[in-house]
């Protein structure tokens, strides 16, 4: 069964609150799992995302492969607390890290298909004025933070079978490792 896993968050802007949201698919053998799989995505987004980030919901539907008469809401919980990742240089909100994997499979013209993810990480691991201006690329270390960060989402720790992929069910190939673009994007928020 595929399980999609969406987690809300949110920082402050201009005086606003901006709600953004990373949505997450795995390849988990049992719906009972579906607290689990939140349990582990929450924990180890809040140990990237910086502490100006709130997190607000989780969300756990499946199954994402089937019909959509099928899918149903697992899990719905109301979440509280901010990231614990960041402790330097404050980012650009719109700015994000990009982790992505090679799929394995080529597009129409032949060109490599991509999983990637955006993360408004919200406060980087170090001081980097100019990356957090979007202007330099991150540093070695930052770039090994969400990296780290990204392998770790591949599969959910102590639950067993439950692995990324994408929202039609298509898994990485076997020992596809993370990659970090070695600069922040701009990513405008959804309004």
């Amino acid at each position: 069964m595929i399980l999609g896993v969406s987690v809300d968050k949110a920082v402050t802007w201009r005086g606003v609150e901006e709600q953004f949201t990373n949505v997450w698919h795995y390849d988990a053998a049992l719906d009972t799992t579906s607290k689990q799989v939140a349990d582990a995505v929450v924990a180890n987004e809040r140990g990237l995302f910086g502490a100006n980030v709130s997190f607000k919901r989780v969300q756990v539907w499946g199954p994402a492969d089937g019909l959509p008469a099928q899918n149903q809401m697992l899990l719905q919980e109301t979440l509280t607390g901010a990231g614990t990742g960041g402790s330097g240089t404050i980012t650009a909100k719109e700015l994000t890290a990009v982790a992505s994997w090679d799929t394995g499979r080529k597009n129409s013209r032949g060109g490599r298909v991509y999983l990637r993810k955006y993360l408004h990480l919200g406060q980087l691991a170090e001081v980097a004025d100019e990356a957090a201006k979007g202007n330099n690329s991150l540093s070695i270390s930052e770039q090994g933070r969400v990296k780290t960060f990204a392998n770790n989402m591949k599969n959910v720790v102590g639950i067993s079978g439950a692995s990324i992929c994408d929202k039609k069910g298509r898994k990485l190939p076997v020992g596809t490792d993370a990659k970090v673009l070695p600069h922040l994007h701009t990513r405008q928020f959804k309004r």
